[in-house]
């Protein structure tokens, strides 16, 4: 996977982080939930752009 692509899906993520992020904040009210749910959002993206194609595929499955 080209690095444009990667940057694009780490920008992508940004926009559950901001509004995660603050909706877990809205409901618990503590900083632990709020970057423990950073903390999962970063593993997942961290997963998904180490090894994208097992994820993302441009290829058909049937290729």
């Amino acid at each position: 996977m080209d690095l444009e692509r990667k940057a694009g899906i780490a920008v992508v993520f940004g926009i559950p982080a901001i509004v995660g992020a603050g909706l877990a904040w809205q409901l618990a009210g503590s900083w632990q939930v709020v970057f423990g749910f950073l903390g999962l959002l970063g593993f997942v993206v961290v997963g998904i752009l180490a090894n994208p194609e097992q994820i993302v595929s441009p290829k058909k499955p049937s290729e």
